[in-house]
């Protein structure tokens, strides 16, 4: 019984990062890399913001609403708080970093834009049209079975918490893939820029993909970035982003 205390109050110690998933049937099942690389050191959350299986768990409200409070229970407790998302997620992230007392925020290839919303034609049609023609079979089976109607959802998240970017005071990491096919880096650098956090960086990934968790060649290098900055031994600087770029070869003599 003592050892089972003393076990609990050493939990209670450590810092804790919650870590919302993205759009698509797999949900938390894209993070199980970043899961595995900081669970030793970290207590990590991630909850399952809808059900997949239910067409009438639509509401973008009630998605975000259920990571909210994930993030307030665990501040509650006075816990160290470091909230992470990917794509999705990492726009509802971004909205609850701006209002809680977050210590510190991870946004990997955060879906601040998905198609171009000043098109006048028909953005739900154009945005199911894009999910299914993916390249990747992976990609194609994590959107295909989804309820029609999600994608709609997908769209008013987006469209609604986005602006909370531009109200971060947080540090904040960004993160994201220059061969993006789903959401362009250009998005996330142009909201990067709106960011008033006075402590950021942004990375660009050579030949990374979207879900970079699950990209072999490039998730070792967004995990050592990410670890980086969360043992703070990233220089965080404002307005830079940096790109990846290739080793070079070295000249010959």
């Amino acid at each position: 019984m003592i050892l089972e205390k003393q076990l609990k109050g050493t939990r209670a110690k450590r810092p804790v990062i919650i870590f919302l998933h993205g759009f698509g049937r797999k949900r938390t099942g894209e993070l199980e890399a970043f899961q595995q690389a900081f669970e030793n050191d970290y207590e990590i959350i991630m909850p399952e913001l809808f059900d997949p299986e239910d067409p009438k768990d639509s509401n973008g409200i009630l998605w975000a609403n259920r990571a909210l409070h994930v993030v307030e229970k665990e501040l509650l407790k006075q816990r160290r708080v470091i909230l992470g998302g990917f794509s999705m997620g990492g726009v509802i992230a971004s909205w609850i970093a701006s209002m809680l007392p977050v210590e510190k925020l991870i946004l990997i290839a955060p879906a601040f834009d998905l198609i171009n919303l000043k098109n006048t034609g028909n953005i739900l049609t154009s945005l199911i049209t894009h999910f299914t023609h993916l390249e990747s079979p992976q990609e194609i089976a994590n959107f295909n079975g989804l309820p029609a109607n999600f994608f709609q959802t997908l769209i008013d998240v987006v469209v609604q918490f986005r602006p909370y970017a531009s109200r971060l005071s947080c540090p904040v990491l960004l993160i994201h893939g220059s061969q993006d096919g789903i959401v362009s880096p250009q998005s996330s650098k142009i909201a990067f820029s709106r960011m008033p956090s006075a402590q950021k960086q942004m990375f660009v990934i050579e030949n990374g993909h979207h879900v970079m968790f699950e990209d072999e060649g490039v998730c070792p290098e967004v995990l050592a970035l990410i670890q980086l900055y969360l043992n703070d031994q990233i220089v965080i600087r404002n307005e830079e982003i940096l790109e990846e770029q290739p080793p070079q070869e070295e000249k010959a003599e």
